[in-house]
């Protein structure tokens, strides 16, 4: 997975599975900007899920859902 690839999915419903893990995490996808202005700091170059951030390098895979 890339930044470039990971990018074209904000703001859309996804499911991420991280690496190292089997669970994943459901949710619309934000970029750093958003997620800045929401908690009030920044984090460059992450993405996240409800409260959780994180970096592409990060991720495993990712499933987008219909709807």
């Amino acid at each position: 997975m890339t930044n470039a690839e990971l990018m074209k999915l904000v703001g859309k419903k996804i499911t991420v599975y991280f690496k190292g893990g089997e669970r994943g995490i459901y949710g619309t996808l934000g970029y750093a900007d958003e997620f800045s202005a929401k908690h009030d700091y920044r984090r460059p170059e992450y993405f996240y899920i409800g409260n959780t951030s994180f970096k592409v390098s990060h991720v495993r895979k990712v499933v987008e859902s219909e709807g």
